[in-house]
């Protein structure tokens, strides 16, 4: 992020590999700063000027000149600090030298220099703001001064998320499948993947590929995480267990929702060892009346996934008394709009991304360079749609290995 980057190691450093690592970064890849965790409320730096604990000797770092020396050095500490920092933190900057940034943009921001952390704030001339010794005011300061204008204590505040209000029998649906939050960039973050889902507003969101409580996630219920930051309700249908350890779909709405049905599809016979597939089945109040909304993610051989797809068109499914209209199939499909599953689907169902007028179909496999359409929503013929997107900035083309894939609909 402009000036600061984190860097992170494959493996758990010694003491003496680390110091090692960190004087070779600002030696020989000419970094200006490095700076690493070094016990409770300190940390250590390194320049070319040699290797220096923080806060004790943040002056010959950044310079004894500085306008917040105090404020800065904190703030560096709490960084290094944090769980997901890394093993080094880079900074472009230190004294006597001009700030350059990491990142290949016109301007950077988040830096220590006095340029970047000296500015200036326009506020209404009744603004109530904390009281404190200081002259100046920090970030921090002004969010206290929201909350308390807001009459609203710090744990009430949503993580980053403010639901609009849904116009009456409209909705946004959302399906992604997540990679187990694991991003391109090897990063697992079910926090990255809220984020994208919270920027685009969804009432509905089908997530396949999810883990609970498996170890090479770090052991976390990635579905009550997300759905928490959220404030969205869920349903989780595993269709991997691996003793304690769980891998499946869900359902997040912040709508009222009911579990119908979560039950595994067939597989093949004679390929016994391939992995299970499942559907999970809700139905979601809207405006006084139900919908019928089903999650898949089917197989990755033809016939396997044919088979699946007879499935869901079968009497436990979507030809089941209870399965009326207005009703929503969703989900990684691995098949592409030409397949003859999509095909025996359309017999049944719109897909969304033909049934817009005016509309490119877009693919959602993979991230970085979608190659395939194989994620869909398919609505039945009452329902209308209104627009469909698939997000395709740096977030999501980061965050999994698919692109969410959107659907504003009408109910009729």
């Amino acid at each position: 992020m402009g000036p600061l980057g984190l860097v992170y190691y494959s493996r758990k450093l010694t003491l003496t590999e680390r110091e090692r690592i960190a004087r070779e970064l600002v030696n020989s890849a000419k970094v200006p700063l490095v700076l690493v965790s070094d016990g409770p409320g300190k940390a250590r730096a390194w320049t070319e000027e040699g290797e220096f604990p923080l806060p004790d000797q943040s002056a010959q770092v950044l310079g004894s000149n500085h306008p917040f020396l105090k404020e800065v050095t904190q703030d560096l500490i709490h960084l290094c600090h944090h769980a997901n920092a890394g093993d080094f933190v880079i900074c472009g900057w230190r004294k006597g030298i001009t700030a350059y940034s990491f990142a290949l943009e016109n301007g950077s921001h988040a830096g220590p220099t006095p340029e970047e952390t000296k500015a200036f704030a326009l506020l209404p001339e009744d603004t109530r703001l904390p009281n404190n010794e200081r002259n100046y005011l920090r970030p921090l300061d002004l969010r206290h001064a929201a909350l308390s204008a807001l009459n609203r204590a710090e744990a009430e505040i949503p993580w980053e998320f403010a639901r609009k209000v849904t116009e009456a029998k409209t909705l946004r649906i959302m399906t992604y499948n997540v990679h187990s939050c694991l991003g391109m960039d090897g990063k697992i973050s079910p926090e990255r993947i809220a984020r994208v889902i919270a920027q685009h507003n969804p009432d509905i969101v089908a997530l396949q590929e999810l883990d609970v409580g498996r170890s090479r996630t770090g052991g976390v219920d990635q579905a009550h995480i997300i759905a928490q930051y959220l404030q969205m309700k869920f349903h989780f249908h595993p269709t991997v267990r691996i003793e304690e350890e769980l891998y499946g779909d869900a359902v997040l709405t912040h709508l009222p929702m009911r579990l119908v049905k979560s039950d595994k599809l067939p597989g093949l016979f004679e390929k016994p060892h391939l992995e299970p597939r499942g559907a999970l089945w809700v139905a979601i109040e809207v405006n006084g009346s139900e919908i019928q909304f089903i999650n898949t993610h089917l197989g990755l051989r033809p016939k396997e996934r044919l088979a699946q797809t007879e499935a869901l068109l079968g009497t436990e499914w979507l030809s089941h008394p209870n399965c009326r209209e207005p009703l929503i199939l969703t989900g990684d499909f691995n098949a592409m709009p030409s397949s003859p599953v999509c095909l025996r689907l359309r017999n049944r169902l719109n897909d969304v991304q033909i049934e817009l007028a005016n509309h490119r179909p877009r693919k959602t496999l993979f991230g970085r360079y979608p190659l395939a359409r194989i994620d869909h929503i398919f609505v039945d013929p009452g329902i209308e749609v209104i627009d469909v997107k698939v997000p395709n900035t740096k977030l999501e083309k980061v965050a999994s290995d698919h692109l969410p894939l959107l659907a504003d609909i009408r109910l009729g």
